[in-house]
């Protein structure tokens, strides 16, 4: 089940974090989350237990992928996909979409891709020094169908 995040989950996501990246955010970083405007942040649960979160940002005609994790136990079963999905639809059809993933990172550059995702450069040192990250475009997708 996919729900708003609380501020009650704050440890559990925390614990994730941690457990998920070489250079994870501190907890002010995540929590701080919670209180911006543009800020979307959701968690999935599985039987009661904090399985994945996502944070998306609405910046108006587009949207940013801001960080995405999923516990360990709980990876290739799917989640990703579906809180990816989750906030695909929240920002309709119409938006155009951006993302910085680790180069490194095979498993999430493939499942961007498959949403149509491509990269559009790499950034330095983005995760720290030698850890570049690519950066991601999703054009917006359009309503109107094929044209002749």
């Amino acid at each position: 089940m996919i729900r708003d995040a609380l501020i009650t989950d704050l440890d559990e996501i925390e614990s994730i974090e941690r457990a998920s990246f070489e250079e994870p955010w501190s907890r002010a970083s995540v929590e701080a989350e919670f209180y911006k405007d543009y800020s979307h942040f959701f968690v999935y649960e599985e039987n009661g237990i904090l399985a994945g979160y996502i944070i998306i940002w609405d910046l108006g005609p587009e949207w940013e992928v801001v960080t995405v994790a999923v516990a360990e136990r709980f990876r290739r079963k799917g989640i990703g996909r579906k809180l990816l999905d989750y906030a695909l639809i929240l920002s309709g059809a119409g938006a155009e979409w951006r993302l910085e993933v680790a180069c490194d990172n095979e498993a999430a550059i493939r499942l961007y891709e498959s949403y149509g995702f491509v990269e559009a450069g790499v950034i330095k040192n983005y995760y720290g020094q030698g850890r570049n990250a690519f950066r991601m475009l999703r054009e917006a997708v359009s309503l109107r169908g094929n044209e002749a």
